[in-house]
């Protein structure tokens, strides 16, 4: 559940209003609702029920499941600017997740020729952990950076983190929304993006226009092995989909994109928190596995291994 103000930017696809029993089906798909009066219930298939009321704040229902109003209601159905839920845990994940994600920056950073006057992006940028890694590969060099992400909340805390070593510019915008330069951009970048987008044809073949011939594309995914990513998934009360991409296909659309792969590489990692509730917290700022409710009748572990698949592509140099 988050306020209206935690979710700025979202879209307004349906308003009405329901007359008590009336029934909405949402279907399959996640959605956010806002009662501006009135009272529903949210029935899911699984036959668990929730009471909604209208008091200024905007539900978030994981799909599928209808609502059947209680009370003569007028209702706001929204869809959520940032889809993968990280804009309410911003700040959280920033303070639990940005040093530990910088540091599988940096590893890829080490592939990179970073150099002055190139123009460097980082897609999903989040709260800059990426684009740290590429301030710090560039050193006092004169290199234009640029960070994107749809999750508004999380571009502020970039812009909030701004690091004095190279300049950096942060835009709130969808990916595929963008409209991208053609050939244009020397380097791009994704920190644990490719795994989480369901149209991931349609964002290479973007990336792969932006990017001039011979440019880098470098990016970093959960491993198919990971264990992290089992315990996550092994945590979540709702329906585990949040990584909608695997290790080997990603690889796959990347090469039919028409890039050509450089060097790929293994890296690993380990989480250790104090506790099963700092496990649980650290849980609750990953954006939409939160959304889906995390369990507690069930303790994580203290510590964690992490693996992720760290991949450097090309654009053909004689590519147009």
């Amino acid at each position: 559940m988050a306020t209206i103000n935690e979710l700025a930017g979202s879209r307004i696809v349906a308003a009405g209003r329901k007359d008590a029993g009336d029934i909405l089906d949402l279907g399959t798909s996640d959605t956010l609702l806002s009662l501006i009066d009135g009272e529903a219930e949210w029935i899911t298939t699984a036959e668990k029920t929730e009471f909604l009321q209208a008091k200024g704040q905007i539900h978030e229902l994981t799909g599928p499941g209808m609502l059947r109003f209680v009370t003569h209601s007028h209702y706001v159905q929204l869809e959520p600017g940032d889809k993968l839920g990280f804009d309410a845990r911003a700040a959280a994940y920033l303070a639990v997740m940005e040093t530990r994600n910088e540091n599988i920056g940096l590893a890829l950073a080490q592939g990179l020729s970073v150099n002055s006057g190139q123009i460097w992006v980082d897609v999903g940028t989040g709260t800059g952990a990426m684009v740290h890694a590429l301030q710090q590969r560039a050193g006092q060099k004169d290199v234009w950076i640029v960070g994107i992400d749809r999750a508004s909340k999380m571009i502020d805390e970039a812009w909030r983190h701004q690091r004095d070593n190279a300049p950096a510019w942060y835009v709130g915008q969808d990916l595929l929304t963008v409209k991208w330069p053609d050939s244009m951009v020397d380097g791009i970048t994704a920190l644990l993006l490719l795994h989480l987008i369901e149209d991931v044809d349609l964002l290479l073949s973007r990336l792969y226009r932006a990017l001039k011939p011979g440019g880098i594309f470098a990016y970093a995914v959960s491993a198919d092995s990971n264990p992290f990513v089992r315990m996550v998934m092994h945590q979540l009360t709702g329906p585990g989909d949040f990584f909608k991409q695997g290790q080997q296909p990603i690889r796959k659309s990347v090469l039919a994109a028409g890039f050509e792969i450089v060097r790929e590489d293994t890296y690993r990692d380990e989480i250790v928190m104090d506790s099963p509730d700092a496990m649980l917290q650290l849980i609750g700022s990953i954006g939409a596995p939160s959304r889906r409710g995390v369990r507690t009748d069930v303790l994580p572990p203290t510590s964690v291994e992490r693996i992720f698949h760290l991949v450097w592509v090309k654009k053909p140099v004689d590519a147009f």
